[in-house]
């Protein structure tokens, strides 16, 4: 009888065992979902290299004073902790990872670069900074994040830079558009963008179709919808900035000099942007209620 229970008893242990490794294995391997709506940064932020992000009162970014490793901090700034090694750009946060655009090869130490192998690519690392797994190992920019698809410009040798789409678990990519647009934003299984080498529309693809058509024509650079309008920079108009309602009506020149990036807040109170007229460059920004400029600082800035 002693051994017979001893027997059920170490069965049980085993078949408890198998199962909290196979649940192990499972959770690893496994890609948590997103919520259809669920957004990896601003499109302002990844326009200006996507250097930090913010999500649930963490923010995630590349450290200048560790030549751009990749860190996360508490929304107070007091405890800071390294999360992975490599030089993270464009960088993307949904509820269980962290999506980026390795930049290794970009690095000021080249003796550190190189020790770095695979120098370029896109990967996904989970918050804690273990499991980090390659999307593409091509160098690629631009990433963004919409529910549970990637959305990125990936350079291959032989075809070229285009826009591509994949899943967050890296398993359905496929080619968007054929030429080096940049995502503007994700809607209602449309992805739009302003046109590059053959206009300056702004353009939309059907996510199902892969079909391309002009949703406004014009001379659009860096479309930003936000709070119901639409803001960017004019190329035929000496790239001042504007801002216009969401079907292109009743433009408003917002800056009268000439800008080469901008960004607005994510409360669409203040809208900041580089002049670069090559006279008095510098950097400034706009309260969006008002409409007062200031200037902030004389010189030239990126990445704001």
């Amino acid at each position: 009888m002693i051994k017979t229970v001893g027997k059920v008893f170490l069965t049980l242990i085993g078949i408890t065992a198998v199962s909290f490794v196979g649940l192990w294995l499972y959770t690893q391997n496994r890609t948590f979902p997103n919520n259809e709506d669920m957004i990896g940064n601003s499109t302002g932020n990844i326009y200006n290299g996507g250097l930090f992000c913010e999500a649930d009162s963490h923010i995630y970014f590349n450290n200048l004073s560790d030549d751009g490793s990749l860190y996360v901090a508490d929304s107070d700034l007091l405890n800071f902790k390294k999360l992975n090694e490599d030089k993270a750009v464009y960088i993307n946060v949904d509820n269980n990872y962290i999506y980026y655009v390795r930049a290794n090869n970009t690095r000021e130490n080249s003796t550190h670069n190189i020790l770095m192998y695979n120098n370029t690519g896109i990967y996904r690392i989970k918050q804690n900074g273990t499991g980090l797994k390659a999307v593409s190992y091509q160098p690629g920019a631009y990433l963004t994040l919409k529910g549970n698809y990637l959305y990125y410009q990936k350079y291959d040798v032989e075809s070229g830079l285009f826009l591509y789409q994949n899943s967050t678990d890296c398993s359905e990519e496929k080619l968007l558009v054929k030429d080096a647009v940049i995502p503007a934003a994700v809607m209602e299984n449309k992805l739009y963008y302003a046109g590059l080498s053959y206009d300056h529309n702004f353009n939309a693809v059907d996510l199902s179709t892969c079909n391309t058509k002009a949703v406004l024509e014009g001379s659009y650079l860096y479309p930003i919808l936000h709070g119901g309008y639409l803001y960017y920079i004019d190329v035929k108009d000496n790239y001042k900035i504007y801002r216009a309602n969401e079907d292109g009506s009743d433009p408003v020149m917002l800056v009268d000099d000439r800008c080469s990036t901008y960004n607005i807040t994510n409360s669409g109170k203040y809208l900041y942007y580089q002049i670069d007229n090559g006279l008095n460059n510098q950097i400034c920004r706009i309260d969006l209620t008002t409409l007062k400029a200031e200037t902030l600082l004389s010189g030239d800035y990126k990445q704001i």
